[in-house]
């Protein structure tokens, strides 16, 4: 029979096609360790007494156990999270739940698996131990069908234990305790976090096979070129049976109904991994980075005679790299096109670890959206499997780190080798995934050639085949003769500056003036700043008294609460970011702000520019001295006010729709310290007969027809193509006027738009504060459908203004944003007459409570 899967999910267990089905009431209970006296024998025995113990989240943390139950206050809000008892949680918790009898055939197994518990756990079932896991990407399978209860309800115990974190005598979670989540102990952008992070974090199932069963597909393409790919599949096979069994095992993979078969004879109790026939296929469909083409995936579906399947996805691309084409830079290439690498640090899905399943959706389609190509799972925290899934699915590529930062060794290398290993065969079938990495700002241990090293690349030779790339560190050179990339240190650009800096500077001075860059674009990991969230968002975690505009002095404080959401000045809390020069450059640019609104307004135009500049800049210098730049970072952990572009309650701040732009795939822009005008072009084929066009405007939003211009061109596949400069002269500009940039193919459709607020005095924007009102002059017209999305349009009315810096929302009949909701455009200028059609994409659930879209203006 086919195998059958329940999965023990969230607070429930849900069946999936077994045909008795599970009740919907059994829950996963915890209860902490220290006050029990039964041991996990009583403790997993059915019917033992847990009518106290707390409901608990499957998979989550026993932290946010507690959280979801009303036991601890919102740990978002105000310094809730840093009064929390951590020896509370920083202690061992047990795991219990039950389930029915279940009627088993002769000759059938029933496996308990799971999938991932950080960091040590013990197991068992009906009272009897079944084994230990350590490190919280190990997996372990057990056979309980002897255990089964003839009648009656079956129970399983599992002691979770904590990282042992110890502060005080300088055992870190990084590294030492390697592999666990380690910034659970806390960062520059995140608290701690009771309990660090323990508890059952991934999924736990039950799985009845036949005597054989199969498991950890892996599906490996070679291709010389992108016409003919040569797949190679194994899978691990098990026997349980006391005789030799034979049989075909058997793969089909589809579109194409591509059979692959095997004859075997599996020795009794045996387990191994069988290599099947490779299979060559001509003109594959091909997966493609974001951007860049189509994201196909292709299923595999391997069996065995017994009647034991297993399905898996798989994509088909080519990843390579080299470090001479730009004399030194790194170049990764996929499908033989070179990816000018654009995206996102992760630090965590969520500081608690409560993101699941669909909540990755709206995360990855928000990245898609601002046209990003990758994201890096910095230090590998995270370890679920949706957020590959969703990579997959929209074409993000993951720079993939392992658990070590750049200090300290680790407790157990056994411990770490193992869990290197389950990360592989858990992942390794994923096309999204492009660079394996050692460790964040440092070699693994230290030594490029020692036992940790070796231990990885080891690891990824055995397990994934060496087909995709391989970084030791995260921002230096490449010195592994073993792997794709090898050559000097100026193959990877550094890491930093974390802190906003002046937009020119970002297109002059690739260092930046900090010590982890190089003097070279080249591909950057690292490369961030403030990003201060709108007043909504804000109101929601700090407290009334703290709604007011920071000052200076008050972020110099490491003891008031801008600096427990991580706005301080101070190294350990979010210091980096600088937010003395970011509230100073929003003051000098636009004004000192009257109230909070007016500085998140303010701070909503420096976040734009300036994320845009960063991105531009390595547009700028595109296969000259650039090859990539992923900013520190794509997304918020914990609600705070730096290194973010849509912020914790996915509001899309003005970072969102700077980064948007710049990585648009066709794309013209404005180098501020040259004037120079040129149109990125990201596609992988050559695009002709272009037109591209400038206007300026005043701030009145009436065009100044001296200045226009426009050409036509042609832009070779992925390049950067200079086309004019901006004049000079600005003596018939006002002190704030308007650059417009726009692109047109030869039909005359529109390819690309994109405008800038320049200021006659550099950086001196002041002058919006004296503009007209727009008031009702900015008129939001009813939406209409469109390809799923709502359209509005919004026009600017006004006969002596611009409508500047314009916000769009959407808001329910109460005026409360209605989040995620994915919004093309915001923050944009629109002269006098001027319209822009704005979409919206939102789940239909969330508009119950009525709908409609509101644009506020700067000059509002």
């Amino acid at each position: 029979m086919k195998a059958c899967v329940l999965f023990l999910l969230l607070h429930v267990i849900i069946s999936t096609s077994y045909s008795q089905g599970l009740p919907q009431h059994l829950r996963w209970k915890l209860h902490p360790q220290g006050v029990l006296a039964v041991q996990g024998a009583g403790i997993s025995t059915p019917g033992f007494p847990d009518q106290d113990w707390l409901l608990a989240i499957v998979p989550g943390t026993v932290f946010y156990s507690y959280v979801k139950a009303g036991r601890e206050k919102d740990p978002d809000y105000a310094d809730n999270i840093y009064k929390v008892d951590q020896q509370k949680y920083n202690q061992p918790f047990w795991y219990r739940t039950e389930f029915p009898h279940l009627s088993v055939k002769t000759g059938q197994h029933v496996w308990l698996q799971f999938n991932g518990i950080n960091k040590y756990a013990e197991i068992y079932c009906n009272g009897k131990h079944l084994g230990n896991l350590h490190g919280h990407m190990q997996r372990g399978s057990y056979d309980i069908t002897p255990l089964l209860k003839a009648n009656g309800s079956n129970a399983i115990a599992v002691l979770v234990s904590p990282p042992r974190y110890d502060p005080d005598h300088g055992h870190g979670l990084a590294n030492w305790e390697s592999p666990t989540y380690i910034c659970s102990g806390s960062w520059d952008w995140m608290p701690a976090v009771p309990g660090l992070n323990s508890g059952i974090t991934d999924t736990v199932a039950l799985r009845i096979t036949g005597a054989v069963h199969l498991s950890d597909p892996w599906i490996r393409t070679d291709m010389q070129d992108t016409n003919a790919a040569t797949i190679h599949i194994a899978t691990q096979v098990t026997n349980t049976a006391p005789t030799a069994v034979t049989g075909k095992l058997q793969a089909v993979i589809n579109p194409g109904n591509i059979t692959i078969t095997k004859n075997i004879t599996l020795a009794p109790g045996s387990n191994q991994e069988i290599n099947l026939p490779a299979a060559q296929l001509r003109h594959p469909h091909l997966w493609w980075p974001n951007g860049y083409g189509d994201q196909f995936l292709y299923t595999c579906k391997v069996s065995f005679t017994s009647g034991e399947t297993i399905t898996q996805q798989f994509g088909i691309r080519k990843v390579t790299a080299d470090t001479t084409a730009l004399h030194g830079p790194m170049r990764v290439y996929v499908n033989d096109v070179p990816i000018l690498l654009k995206g996102g640090n992760w630090g965590m899905s969520d500081y608690m670890l409560k993101v699941r399943d669909q909540d990755y959706d709206t995360r990855i389609r928000l990245h898609q959206a601002m046209n990003f190509n990758m994201i890096r799972n910095w230090t590998g925290e995270v370890t679920d499997e949706a957020f590959y899934k969703y990579c997959d699915k929209y074409g993000i590529m993951v720079w993939d780190d392992f658990w070590l930062n750049n200090m300290g060794g680790i407790d157990s290398l056994a411990m770490f080798k193992d869990n290197v290993i389950e990360k592989l065969k858990k992942f390794r079938n994923h096309p999204s995934i492009v660079i394996w990495c050692g460790a964040n700002e440092g070699i693994p241990g230290g030594d490029a050639h020692g036992a940790i090293s070796n231990v990885i690349t080891a690891a990824i030779h055995t397990y994934d085949g060496g087909s995709r790339l391989y970084l030791p560190r995260s921002n230096a050179g490449v010195a592994n003769p073993n792997f794709s990339i090898h050559g000097d240190s100026r193959n990877l650009s550094g890491s930093g500056i974390w802190a906003n800096v002046d937009p020119k500077t970002y297109f002059t001075d690739p260092h930046n003036g900090y010590l982890f860059s190089v003097n070279s674009w080249g591909l950057r990991s690292e490369l961030g700043m403030a990003t201060f969230v709108n007043p909504e968002s804000f109101k929601k975690f700090m407290p009334q008294a703290y709604w007011v505009p920071p000052t200076p002095e008050d972020v110099k404080s490491k003891d008031n609460m801008w600096a427990r959401h991580f706005f301080s000045t101070d190294g350990a809390l979010g210091g980096g970011a600088d937010p003395v020069k970011y509230i100073h450059d929003i003051n000098k640019s636009y004004g000192q702000a009257n109230s909070l609104e007016d500085f998140c307004k303010k701070a909503q135009l420096l976040n734009l520019e300036t994320m845009k500049a960063m991105f531009e800049a390595w547009n700028d210098h595109m296969w000259n001295d650039a090859s990539g730049m992923l900013i520190w970072m794509s997304q918020s952990a914990y609600p705070s006010m730096i290194w973010q572009t849509y912020d914790y309650y996915y509001d899309l701040t003005g970072a969102y729709f700077g980064a948007k732009s710049a990585c648009e795939p066709v794309h013209i822009q404005w180098n501020p310290a040259t004037d120079t005008i040129k149109v990125i072009n990201n596609r992988p084929i050559a695009l002709k007969n272009l037109t591209a066009k400038m206007r300026i405007f005043n701030s009145d939003g009436k065009p100044v027809s001296k200045y226009s211009r426009h050409v036509s061109i042609d832009a070779a596949p992925v390049s950067a193509t200079a086309v004019f400069r901006l004049m000079p002269d600005t003596a018939d500009l006002s002190a704030v006027y308007f650059i417009r940039l726009q692109l047109f193919n030869a039909a005359g459709g529109l390819v690309a738009e994109n405008t800038y607020m320049a200021g006659k005095t550099y950086l001196d924007y002041t002058a919006l504060n004296t503009l007209p009102h727009i008031g009702r002059n900015l008129v939001i017209s009813t939406p209409v459908a469109a390809k799923n999305k709502m359209a509005y349009t919004i026009s600017n009315n006004s006969t002596t203004t611009a409508a500047v810096g314009v916000r769009v929302q959407l808001v329910d009949n109460n005026g409360h944003q209605i989040l995620p909701a994915l919004i093309s455009d915001a923050y944009f200028t629109l002269m006098q007459g001027e319209k822009k059609q704005v979409l919206v994409d939102v789940d239909p659930e969330l508009l119950k409570n009525g709908y409609k879209l509101v644009a506020k203006a700067y000059n509002d």
